[in-house]
């Protein structure tokens, strides 16, 4: 979204500059440095102060009017840079959480963020879902919450991997041509539901032998989700991929994805991912994904730690080929509608450019 964002907003109206202070600069090599000025500042732990700094010299030297922030500590280190600049900059944080996964980062937000977030001049919240979590939450804040869905490169994001291509990595992989194949994109966490989505695998299996669930990603629970498909007798029905950098030609094999999380999934970029690829994708009724998925038009919705109605989703979409037929071609007319790369940018930048130009 960072990447995506600079890249996008208007040279002609925006002077844009990125700093990041994570070791991580994967994916550097997508930012247009022709036109971003890019500062690396890593931090050494988790309150090195280093970053602040640098941000305090960039607000002054390049007259910054604007600060936008995209999480809570990149909020965080930026109003200590504009306290140390003296700095009247416009902040604005983007939110990507709803409900902390630990009570450690629920009291950071009620001590520190959230108090703090009065500073800013505007909330982004990714989905309408979380805003009035959040609203609801912190009612002090409710004013200052806009919410901007995230979006997706849906030229990136387009199925062109021909019929060769397809047929030699499906062999690649062990895969028969005629066999439905169920895609997870996902870290390996607990509320992500990957065993829910075993059981229902075991479930559909049991009823119809021709099914495989690929799984994009790897995590913490890597060995204990191995160890539940041998458990339940699955696993040469599961492809496990690991980490993957480029997950396309692997979406592109899939005939329906799957997003089984039973914690809040605020906006998922997975379920935009595969939707894009005109993907079917099968998601529970949490967080933002009803705002995604319209059921039986694009997808299906479902409970969330319900590996039964799984299972019959599932098999709804594998039996019936003109509805999975149908599904694919409302799939990625869904995104172009309503969620590409390029609204998000627009809207953010009209935001930006508001708050640039107001006392």
């Amino acid at each position: 979204m960072v990447i995506d964002l600079a890249n996008g907003l208007s040279g002609d109206r925006f002077s844009r500059h990125l700093l990041t202070f994570e070791p991580d600069l994967e994916l550097l090599e997508d930012l247009n440095r022709d036109e971003v000025e890019f500062f690396h500042v890593p931090r050494r732990f988790k309150f090195d102060l280093r970053p602040v700094r640098v941000i305090a010299r960039v607000l002054v030297d390049r007259d910054i009017h604007v600060l936008h922030c995209t999480n809570q500590m990149a909020f965080l280190f930026g109003l200590l840079g504009k306290l140390a600049a003296r700095s009247k900059a416009k902040e604005v944080v983007t939110i990507h959480t709803t409900k902390n996964r630990n009570l450690k980062n629920e009291l950071w937000d009620w001590f520190l963020y959230a108090p703090l977030m009065n500073f800013c001049r505007s909330i982004i919240t990714v989905s309408e879902n979380q805003r009035f979590h959040w609203s609801r939450k912190y009612p002090f804040l409710a004013k200052r919450f806009v919410t901007i869905h995230n979006g997706i490169d849906t030229e990136k994001f387009r199925d062109t991997m021909t019929a060769e291509a397809r047929a030699n990595l499906k062999n690649e992989l062990g895969l028969q041509e005629d066999q439905f194949l169920v895609g997870i994109l996902a870290d390996f966490r607990p509320e992500k539901g990957h065993g829910y989505a075993f059981q229902a695998l075991g479930q559909l299996r049991e009823r119809n032998g021709n099914a495989k669930l690929m799984l994009i990603g790897a995590g913490e629970r890597d060995r204990a989700l191995r160890m539940l498909a041998e458990k339940l007798s699955i696993s040469k029905d599961v492809i496990w991929l690991g980490y993957q950098k480029d997950p396309r030609p692997f979406i592109s094999l899939c005939d329906v994805l799957l997003v089984p999380s039973f914690a809040v999934e605020t906006f998922s970029l997975a379920i935009l991912e595969g939707l894009s690829m005109g993907k079917p994708v099968i998601g529970t009724y949490i967080g933002g994904t009803p705002e995604i998925i319209t059921n039986g038009h694009n997808g299906f919705l479902i409970k969330p730690r319900d590996a039964k109605s799984i299972a019959l989703g599932l098999e709804k979409v594998m039996k019936d080929t003109n509805l999975r037929k149908r599904l694919s071609e409302n799939a990625r007319k869904s995104v172009l509608d309503r969620y590409p790369i390029s609204k998000m940018v627009q809207k953010t930048g009209a935001l930006l450019e508001r708050l640039g130009t107001v006392g």
